[in-house]
């Protein structure tokens, strides 16, 4: 809907434009309509120079070893009284930049890492409106809201976004497991028998896989690990 309302505000903005000029007097009016020309020239033409020239910045702001995943431009009824924002993923982060009406650009990205969730909604009448998008961060502020995507675009940012939020949640959980380890102090080595002679007797079996379910409790190790730990404590192989 929000696209329909911008539509709508800016045919009405310009018809009371014409209205208020049309009291002014016939020269008032014609000067009003060569103003709506020049504002039609400015917003509606030059839109690929303007693009080229935003990529150039994106490109020249990539650090080593960064890649460019897609790029897409804000549709216009998102930006009818404004410029028009570009939108681009790399492999390490999501970059917003956007032309200042005096020319200039603002440049702002949120690393993968940083952002926690993300959700797309297809606008009312996608071919003029696009889709939106709102990435959730860590740090619980504000969301980063985009809207006015080409739905194409979007839906290819959002399916990259996924795959990012797996990657990192994988990637913290791994780190959250050698932290708990780190924490407790617990290594597989100090499961071993402390005593030769003892080797795989009934107590000292009793007393290491109890201390693999401790492990396994207090989250210092997975699943799988645990399996494989319990399945070594009982057939006497070496740890």
């Amino acid at each position: 809907m929000i696209g329909l309302f911008k539509i709508l505000s800016f045919v009405i903005s310009w018809l009371l434009f014409f209205a208020v000029a049309l009291v002014g007097g016939i020269e008032v009016f014609a000067v009003s309509i060569i103003l709506f020309a020049i504002y039609c020239w400015m917003v509606f033409t030059g839109g690929d120079k303007r693009a080229l020239k935003a990529r150039t910045k994106l490109d020249g702001a990539l650090i080593k070893g960064e890649t460019v995943v897609t790029t897409g431009i804000q549709m216009r009824v998102f930006a009818l009284f404004s410029r028009r924002e570009l939108i681009a993923i790399t492999s390490s982060r999501l970059v917003q930049i956007k032309r200042s009406i005096l020319g200039g650009f603002k440049m702002k990205d949120h690393q993968w890492k940083d952002l926690h969730d993300v959700s797309l909604s297809e606008n009312t009448i996608p071919g003029l409106s696009g889709s939106k998008l709102v990435f959730t961060t860590h740090s619980g502020g504000h969301p980063v809201v985009i809207d006015g995507v080409p739905s194409a675009i979007a839906t290819e940012i959002y399916s990259f976004a996924q795959a990012k939020e797996q990657e990192w949640e994988e990637k913290n959980r791994i780190r959250e497991l050698e932290n708990r380890r780190a924490a407790s102090g617990a290594t597989v080595v100090s499961m071993g028998a402390s005593d030769g002679n003892k080797g795989a007797a009934g107590d000292d079996i009793f007393e290491r896989l109890q201390k693999a379910k401790a492990l396994f409790d207090s989250g210092a190790i997975s699943d799988a690990e645990y399996q494989e730990l319990k399945s070594k404590v009982l057939s006497g192989a070496p740890i």
